[in-house]
């Protein structure tokens, strides 16, 4: 069961929400946080999930990013719209009593209470957690401290209890086995191997990045020993893979590249997240990338097998 609510604007900061996500859940255990996105099943009415959420959580995260603010069109703000999503996941929030911690990321600063609606005004007197690309893992680590204290069935060290215990059973059952294996060797039973997916060599993709340009990017993976590598360009740059996951359909890694702002901007990092389920018609992705002084919406692609240069 979710014990954590996480509140974004997907067009303001989806790909910080993600890595948070798969961070907490890392801490938590999985399914811990509700994400809109993920948690809410096709067809399901979107209001009534909220609420049900926000009264089985222990704890309400809001994430602001450089555009929440003001997000919305022909002059008008979403958040002065009653049925705008965030803002009444805000509102329920503040009028259920559950603990609410404002996340500020990409840059973003605290709205001051006159900019908001009066209905969830109180938001800006919640003392905010800055998330920054610069120190993400300190920044996280602080951010779990703090909600380890709000969720004491939930925690870390009731997530590692459980850890400890399975652990524990784990090597009380592997000496069973062994006795087991040395007590009786049965005859040799030709079992065929498990398939798995094989995506070493070259893939090849053509991606149109939300601001309207579209590139010929290139995948390439090798095995060493166990472990996945390789690289992937990105635009006109060519990027080392990192964290890379391969498990059943599921293909998981990261790669990071630098943004500038002007001459007189420092350099900044972003983080691009790729996620892509294995088809037999290729490789379909969503990139998810973060930091850096813009903000970007997921975008889909499929990638295929190419031929070596």
């Amino acid at each position: 069961m979710a014990r954590i609510f996480l509140s974004y604007r997907r067009d303001d900061s989806a790909g910080f929400a993600g890595r948070l996500a798969d961070a907490m859940e890392a801490e938590f255990g999985t399914g811990s946080v509700f994400r809109d996105v993920d948690d809410i099943r096709p067809g399901e009415d979107f209001i009534h999930a909220i609420e049900s959420h926000l009264q089985q959580v222990g704890v309400v995260l809001v994430m602001i990013g450089p555009r929440w603010l003001d997000a919305g069109a022909d002059g008008r703000r979403r958040l002065d719209d009653t049925g705008d999503f965030v803002r009444q996941e805000i509102q329920a929030a503040l009028e259920s009593g559950k603990p609410l911690i404002p996340l500020l990321v990409g840059g973003a600063s605290m709205p001051a209470e006159a900019d908001l609606p009066a209905a969830i005004a109180g938001l800006s007197r919640r003392q905010a957690v800055v998330l920054s690309d610069s120190n993400w893992r300190g920044d996280v680590e602080r951010l779990v401290a703090s909600l380890s204290k709000l969720l004491p069935d939930e925690g870390v060290a009731d997530h590692k209890r459980r850890w400890m215990l399975g652990l524990a059973g784990a090597v009380v059952g592997l000496a069973a086995l062994v006795w087991a294996i040395q007590a009786w060797r049965p005859p040799p039973i030709d079992v065929p191997p498990v398939p798995v997916h094989d995506i070493a060599g070259r893939w090849a993709a053509q991606v149109k990045y939300d601001w309207g340009d579209q590139h010929d990017e290139v995948f390439e993976f090798e095995y060493r020993g166990d472990a996945l590598h390789g690289t992937a360009t990105y635009q006109t740059g060519r990027l080392t893979i990192e964290q890379a996951e391969l498990k059943g359909d599921w293909l998981r890694f990261v790669t990071r590249s630098q943004e500038m702002l002007g001459s007189d901007m420092p350099w900044k990092e972003v983080t691009h997240r790729y996620t892509g389920e294995i088809t037999p018609a290729g490789i379909r992705f969503t990139l998810e990338s973060g930091g850096g002084y813009s903000i970007h919406p997921p975008i889909t692609f499929i990638a295929r097998r190419a031929p070596a240069p």
